[in-house]
């Protein structure tokens, strides 16, 4: 029995580097620069899920949030009054579109965190966890967005409905990125090879 793993063209006697010669080298930093990014993203998924989860489950717009955003367009001279902001909340909160992207957020958040810490530990497992919660969050709060569009197009100034469009668009891709960086590690040979430590070596029988 051979040490090394070679191979041999028919007819060919000469002999042939080692496989592993041309084996990837296991890269451990690039999972882990990874991991610390969706760990990142994680925690910004969370909060954002957080705030859509208390909105559902307000009675009114809480007032100090209402009073910035109404400034924040007033700014960009578009008309809007409390009264019609409350409106809308109400309609978006009934509609389930806060808890939609509220609880798709978290979710996918809490998953995407454990999962970046054990990708962090060069675990396999957490590459499924943040594919996983990332696609919860890329679906859910994407459609959320999109479900508080189609409320602002009835009850809000167009101005008001082509940021919230803008909004769900960007979330859809925020959360795309999310999936590719998830992904990364196991299409990239040198980072799959330092998951689970899972270079291995194939011996053949001569």
């Amino acid at each position: 029995m051979s040490d090394e793993i070679s191979i041999r063209m028919k007819d060919d006697d000469g002999p042939i580097p080692p496989a592993s010669l041309f084996a990837p080298r296991p890269d451990k930093k690039g999972p882990k620069t990874i991991a610390i990014l969706l760990v990142m993203g994680s925690i910004l998924m969370i909060l954002v899920g957080w705030g859509d989860f208390k909105n559902s489950m307000a009675e009114d717009f809480p007032e100090a949030d209402l009073d910035a955003i109404l400034g924040n367009y007033q700014n960009q001279d578009i008309n809007i009054t409390a009264e019609e902001y409350q409106d809308y909340h109400d309609k978006v909160r009934d509609d389930g579109a806060y808890s939609v992207r509220g609880y798709s957020l978290m979710l996918g958040g809490i998953l995407v965190l454990v999962g970046g810490i054990l990708l962090f530990r060069l675990n396999k497992l957490g590459v499924k966890l943040s594919l996983l919660g990332s696609t919860i969050g890329l679906f859910g709060g994407f459609g959320g967005t999109w479900m508080m569009t189609n409320v602002s197009s009835e009850l809000l100034p167009q101005e008001v409905t082509t940021v919230t469009e803008l909004m769900s668009y960007l979330c859809g891709v925020c959360m795309l990125i999310c999936v590719a960086m998830s992904a990364l590690p196991i299409l990239n040979a040198s980072a799959r090879a330092a998951l689970n430590e899972s270079v291995e070596l194939v011996n053949e029988e001569e």
